[in-house]
This record gives structure tokens, C-alpha cells and sequence, in this order.
């Protein structure tokens, strides 16, 4: 009977190609995954300024444990571009004594710049606090980890930081 198919199938010239339902599923395969890829990046756009806010405000309640005048204001740009180094620039706001009362921006123009610090093999987040004439004053690590970290760091790396900041001020 199979022959007689075969046969069949022969005559009128439709033979089965064996890859098509490979293909199928192949197609199917990268349809999920670009589709996964679409829903992810749309999420991580829309939730920016959810993040932004949740970072400033974290930022914000380490400085003031820490014992820190200083407080993080408003997001001046998001990443940076033609630099290894991605981060968030904020303005720098001097916080009042009070704490709820509220704050007042810096006279000066400081900004403040969030990434993450690599050292000992482990990243970890950490501020860097740009002066108005663009140059890198500080930086202030905002885990106990970088405090001990920041410490070993050698003063070459630090500077090599301190220098890709000062290329990638907006």
C-alpha cells in the first residue's frame, strides 16, 4: 500500500520535503524569541523613569545615612555615549539640615554622575561627584563593600575613572 502512495504521490509531482517541518519550527523558534525581546526592551523603556526614580531615591537615603549633606536631584541624562562607562548624570543638591524640609540646588553647578565601579573582580555602585570646572572631585561609594574596596583601589585606576567621567560629561 505504502508504494502505491509513493507511486501516487510521484504521478503528480508533490513530494514531500522532508526540511519544511524543521523550518517550521525553526521559524516558530525565532518568532518566540523575538517576540520575548520586543516585550523585554519595550518594558525596560517604559519603566525608565520608574528605575530613575527609584535609583534617586536610594542614592539619596545612603548619602544621608552615611552622614552626607548632599542629595541627588533631577536626572540630566540617562548613559553616556563615546565612553566604556555607563551611568546617569544627576544634578547635586545640598540637603537641608531638617532632611524633610526639603532641598535647595548647589550655587555652583555640581553634578553627579551613578554608574557602577568594577574592583577586586566585583562591581559595585558608586557616585562620582563632577566639580563645575568638569573635573572629578570625589567618589563616594554607596555600599560598605566599596568602602573597602575604593580604599585598595590604586590611585592610577581611580584616575583612569576619574578621566573617562570628565570625557563623557554632558
Amino acid at each position: 500500500m505504502s508504494n502505491e502512495r509513493n507511486q501516487h504521490s510521484a504521478s503528480h509531482g508533490t513530494k514531500r520535503n522532508p526540511r519544511i517541518p524543521q523550518l517550521k519550527d525553526t521559524m516558530i523558534l525565532i518568532g518566540w524569541i523575538a517576540s520575548l525581546l520586543i516585550i523585554a526592551g519595550t518594558s525596560w523603556i517604559l519603566t525608565q523613569p520608574l528605575r530613575d526614580r527609584f535609583l534617586v531615591r536610594a542614592v539619596n537615603r545612603v548619602l544621608e545615612q552615611s552622614g552626607d549633606a548632599r542629595a541627588l536631584g533631577e536626572l540630566t541624562s540617562s548613559g553616556t555615549s563615546g565612553s566604556f562607562i555607563i551611568g546617569s548624570w544627576y544634578t547635586m543638591m545640598l540637603a537641608r539640615q531638617m532632611g524633610a524640609a526639603g532641598t535647595k540646588d548647589f550655587s555652583d553647578g555640581t553634578k553627579a554622575f551613578v554608574f557602577s565601579f568594577i574592583g577586586e573582580g566585583t562591581f559595585f555602585p558608586c557616585v562620582a561627584v563632577v566639580l563645575p570646572n568638569g573635573k572629578v572631585g570625589e567618589f563616594i561609594p554607596l555600599s560598605s563593600h566599596g568602602e573597602r574596596i575604593i580604599k585598595k583601589i590604586s590611585p592610577g585606576i581611580l584616575r583612569l575613572y576619574a578621566r573617562r567621567i570628565e570625557g563623557a560629561e554632558p
